[in-house]
């Protein structure tokens, strides 16, 4: 191939990769009944039926704080997969971040840093954003089809948790503004 054509062909395809958001799989729906295009599903891993208690998971502290077990968080929160090297996901940080500070003692919002090994540019990304609310790694990807969360293929990832404990929704989503993450709470949490 000429030099040419391999720039406009390697151009392409980095564009249909940027495009795709943080997929690394089929679709980014975990094949948990989403909804077409939008990513979104509300749906558990196979056969799970919301709402579902979440995962018993012990998730360690982002900052070196103590770890969660995730199995008694109680809500309502909203629980956010992310990494570093996901561009929704940086997009999206400092909206989770305007909610936080805006529902603070209403709706909590807990992040996982999910299988990501770039540590040094997830610190880095937290603190562009300016993120302060709790956040947790997993490294080895423990939640990945831990019941009631489907195959994690794709990121950003939002689990919404009632003050029970228990998984009301869940969807692979980029929260695009404010609005929308309060109407998606609205949905899966009744309230905001």
């Amino acid at each position: 191939m000429r030099p040419r054509t391999t720039a406009r062909l390697l151009a392409g395809l980095l564009a249909a990769v940027l495009a795709a958001g943080c997929s690394g799989g089929s679709g980014g729906s975990g094949g948990s009944g989403g909804s077409g295009g939008s990513g979104e599903s509300g749906g558990g891993a196979a056969g799970v039926e919301l709402p579902a208690p979440l995962p018993a998971v012990e998730l360690d502290s982002f900052d070196g704080g103590p770890p969660l077990d995730l199995a008694t968080l109680e809500g309502p929160a909203v629980v956010n997969l992310w990494a570093s090297w996901c561009g929704p996901c940086r997009e999206e940080m400092p909206i989770l971040q305007e909610f936080s500070e805006k529902y603070a003692g209403r709706v909590d919002v807990v992040g996982v840093d999910f299988q990501d090994p770039k540590v040094q540019e997830a610190r880095d990304l937290v603190g562009e954003t300016g993120v302060t609310y709790p956040l947790y790694t997993d490294l080895e990807g423990e939640l990945n089809a831990a019941a009631p969360f489907p195959p994690l293929r794709g990121l950003p990832f939002l689990a919404f948790v009632d003050a029970d404990g228990e998984v009301t929704g869940q969807l692979f989503v980029e929260v695009r503004s404010l609005d929308h993450l309060e109407e998606l709470v609205e949905t899966h949490l009744g309230a905001v």
